[in-house]
């Protein structure tokens, strides 16, 4: 018989507490530094709070848009130029919104775009023997988003994506040239022994961090001073992006179904074998994510609805559990249908059936009186270019209306999506 395999982690001891203060003490100060060497950055590092962690879920750093997690150890060995560059790297993620904007992109090659970007960007505000010379950096990437740098990186071989930009000056003390840890991990080592940490708590980013930060990104801009021609055209730019990011509609349809499931994930119990050890290990479980969509088949809708359909399938791959109701309609009810998630690339070959008149009344109905399958959804998606009829009051659920080009809302309420 196997015996069981023993793992023990501990919180950190009154040495590791210690030298944790002592370092929290030395960023806040160095944070304070900065607004004489690098004020813009400065004033945004001022909107997250810093933790210092002893943990092995966190070798390096990373950020949650309310926090930037430090790994005791991997800070120590950063020299001050360093750990300025840290900062910087993480206040950016948070400035450009990159934890919303991955959808269903390949996390590794999103994560090196990402990289790329960010760091095209700070070699515009610091020097050039300030910046690392084994870090994510390409002269070609400067001045493009994450979207463009993954598309090329897509035409790439995979062992071109650590391309690194090579210079004189210092090496950060880690692994790789992609550093830093984009999505906080809060599964457990594969080690015999570890340590964690409770002060290690990442938030789960949300839509409204995104405003929140091109908030403050736009007071960061006058205070300093640098949305008022203090800087150079190309840090200017650099701005001008990150306080109006084009959006495209997948990723604004995206975000929408996101906000309506609450981020998808809840909290449960904690595994028993780390409950001895007085640790609350949290792990997290999927939620299912139940959507109504309602297909207009009155004509001049159906030559946009094939790329709608392969976009909204790609996006609920993203999700664990999908039930998804399909309602056909016209100037009434012409087919209902029903997908899970392993049904959804059939999705994509839904055949219109009716094309009469247009009436959206009818599937507000049908929702209210005959729930069948899915229940009362989380949303109700409404494919459709706007012309109809629809009820005056709004729904218990959300509702997004995605209009063909050149259609229009046919009522108040509800978001609206155009199709550009």
């Amino acid at each position: 018989m196997t015996a069981p395999l023993s793992i023990h982690c501990r919180y950190p001891n009154a040495l590791e507490l210690r030298d944790k203060q002592q370092m929290q003490e030395e960023l806040t100060q160095l944070r304070s530094d900065m607004l004489l060497s690098q004020p813009f950055v400065a004033v945004l590092a001022m909107r997250l709070k810093m933790v210092v962690v002893v943990d092995d879920r966190l070798p390096t750093a990373c950020t949650d848009s309310q926090h930037i997690f430090f790994n005791l150890d991997f800070m120590r060995k950063c020299s001050a130029p360093q750990r300025r560059f840290v900062i910087a790297h993480e206040v950016w993620h948070c400035v450009m919104g990159h934890f919303l904007r991955q959808q269903q992109r390949d996390q590794q090659r999103w994560n090196f775009a990402c990289d790329y970007e960010i760091n095209g960007i700070l070699s515009y505000f610091f020097k050039r023997d300030d910046l690392p010379n084994n870090i994510l950096f390409d002269q070609n990437y400067r001045g493009k988003s994450a979207e463009q740098i993954y598309t090329l990186l897509g035409k790439l071989p995979d062992n071109e994506w650590t391309e690194t930009y090579y210079q004189p000056g210092n090496r950060l003390p880690a692994g790789g040239a992609q550093f830093d840890q984009h999505q906080p991990d809060l599964s457990m080592p594969d080690l015999e022994e570890f340590k964690i940490d409770p002060d290690f708590r990442p938030q789960s980013p949300a839509e409204m961090d995104v405003e929140r930060w091109r908030e403050f990104t736009a007071a960061a801009g006058q205070v300093t001073g640098i949305t008022a021609g203090s800087f150079g055209a190309d840090v200017q730019q650099v701005i001008k992006n990150a306080l109006k990011p084009q959006l495209n509609w997948p990723t604004l349809l995206q975000r929408f179904i996101q906000r309506t499931i609450s981020g998808s994930y809840q909290w449960h119990k904690p595994a028993r074998r780390y409950l001895a050890q007085g640790l609350y290990l949290p792990g997290r479980q999927g939620q299912c994510l139940r959507l109504t969509l309602a297909i207009d088949t009155s004509g001049s809708t159906l030559q946009d609805l094939p790329k709608f359909l392969a976009e909204l399938t790609a996006i609920l791959q993203g999700f664990e559990q999908v039930q998804l109701q399909v309602i056909s309609c016209d100037a009434s009810i012409t087919d209902v249908s029903f997908y899970d998630k392993s049904d959804l690339p059939a999705l994509t070959k839904w055949q219109a059936k009716g094309l009469g008149g247009t009436s959206f009344t009818p599937v507000f109905h049908y929702i209210a009186d005959e729930p069948d399958h899915v229940g009362i959804p989380n949303a109700l998606i409404f494919f459709t270019d706007g012309y109809g009829n629809a009820p005056v009051e709004a729904p218990a659920y959300p509702v997004i209306w995605v209009l063909s080009p050149n259609g229009e809302p046919p009522v108040k309420w509800g978001e609206v999506l155009h199709l550009q």
